[in-house]
């Protein structure tokens, strides 16, 4: 039986830093959370402007007194701030004066040197949780393992889900069945809201409806385009998503 994965977030860091020992001890640190997938370095505080215009990456942290450099970590981070609000910030420094003045771009903690390493690995650990709930909803790819092969899914060729004997059972394009172990409340929560809980047993995708006619026990049948496969709706969901699905099929 194919074992579960989950759902593909990558989360990336860019770190600016300007001693090698500290630079290299929180990339190690960093390195240990499997959640993050690049980490981007830099010494110098216009190159840490430059990459976070092009990556965009969700976490940035910075020292605040920087060597060699026309601008310091708080200015570095004001600029990118103005562009890219989304980022969260954590300043990583042995000057603990600048808090007040750091305000400014909101950031979401505050770490002084010398790192302590529970301290450091809770809070990123944090804002990594944070993140992967928050991108959960929008990512379009779902992992699992299928006879040794990691398999993606996409959300968007997922006709419907269906649930029995506690495994649940994704339905795609051309029939094809793909087994995980998650829960359909755990699938739930990471899919959108073109995605419906229909019945205790079944989540579809509103987009694949093709028709839904009721049956003989006061259920009703869906059926879907591209798929021979159907699913069955409780009367209890009938009356409040009827007008949505009757909307999406014309």
């Amino acid at each position: 039986m194919p074992e579960e994965i989950g759902w593909m977030i990558m989360i990336s860091v860019l770190l600016l830093e300007d001693e090698y020992y500290n630079r290299e001890f929180i990339r190690k640190l960093l390195g240990q959370i499997p959640e993050i997938s690049d980490i981007f370095d830099t010494t110098n505080g216009e190159e840490a402007i430059l990459i976070a215009q092009k990556y965009k990456p969700d976490i940035i942290l910075l020292d605040i007194e920087l060597e060699n450099n026309t601008i310091n970590g708080i200015e570095v981070a004001k600029r990118i701030y103005k562009k890219h609000k989304e980022s969260y910030m954590v300043f990583v420094t042995g000057y603990s004066g600048y808090a007040v003045e750091s305000f400014a771009v909101h950031p979401f903690g505050y770490i002084l040197k010398p790192i302590n390493i529970p301290e450091f690995t809770n809070l990123i650990k944090e804002i990594v949780s944070e993140i992967t709930t928050r991108k959960s909803q929008y990512s379009n790819i779902l992992i699992c393992q299928d006879k040794n092969q990691e398999v993606h899914i996409k959300k968007n060729d997922i006709v419907f889900i269906e649930v029995m004997n506690h495994i649940s059972y994704i339905h795609i394009g051309n029939n094809r069945i793909i087994e995980i172990n998650w829960p359909l409340d755990k699938i739930q929560d990471h899919l959108s809201s073109q995605f419906l809980r229909v019945h205790r047993s079944y989540i579809v995708n509103l987009d694949k409806i093709d028709s839904i006619s009721e049956v003989l026990d006061r259920s009703y049948q869906i059926k879907f385009v591209d798929c021979s496969e159907t699913a069955l709706m409780s009367r209890y969901f009938y009356p409040q998503y009827k007008k949505l699905i009757e909307s999406r099929i014309g």
